[in-house]
């Protein structure tokens, strides 16, 4: 079976909404003393990079006309 391909556009998107969940759901980690504030910094950063590398490739596919 052949895994589905994505867009780098759908891709960008997911990570982002990935973002935004990590900062509600880290929040009241960090806040009932089940994640540090560090460690939570630090995941939400790795996927916000995440989510800037795959937009900024999204937006080069629609300048270049790529498929994604």
């Amino acid at each position: 079976m052949t895994a589905p391909r994505f867009t780098f556009d759908r891709l960008a998107a997911a990570a982002e909404r990935e973002v935004a969940f990590r900062r509600r759901v880290y929040a009241h980690r960090v806040s009932v003393g089940k994640m540090s504030q560090a460690k939570a910094s630090e995941e939400i950063a790795l996927m916000q990079a995440i989510a800037e590398h795959l937009r900024d490739q999204a937006q080069r596919d629609s300048l270049f006309g790529g498929a994604g």
